[in-house]
């Protein structure tokens, strides 16, 4: 079951139809060099990667399934993995396949579900 959120890594630039959509909240963000790995878990817990949860050694590459989150929140509004508790958000970002379950997924393109699905 997923629950509206505010959407605190995504902020537009304005209230306009013509609005860029900005990236924020890197404050627990690491910067990893391409041949880097680390087993910290940096990140806010709704976007990161099973690898990271796992505390398994992890690249850069971990942000691809950030991205599909980002992606995933701003077509449906909520996290692909989401609960009032921090250990639920883990058991399902481990255990549960991605829902696309909600009705807006009705009007979502294919291809959007597929790229969404290819980075989670």
């Amino acid at each position: 079951m997923h629950r509206d959120i505010k959407l605190e890594n995504i902020m537009m630039s304005d209230n306009t139809e013509t609005a860029v959509v900005k990236v924020v909240d890197f404050g627990l963000a690491k910067m990893i060099g391409s041949k880097e790995k680390t087993d910290e878990p940096y990140g806010t817990l709704g976007y990161a990667a099973p690898e990271v949860l796992q505390k398994d050694h992890y690249s850069f590459s971990c942000d691809l399934w950030s991205l599909g989150c980002i992606i995933y929140a701003m077509f449906s509004g909520s996290l692909p993995f989401d609960s009032d508790s921090g250990e639920e958000v883990i058991s399902m970002n481990l255990n549960d396949p991605v829902r696309f379950n909600q009705s807006c997924w009705k009007d979502v393109s294919t291809e959007a579900i597929n790229l969404i699905k290819g980075l989670l």
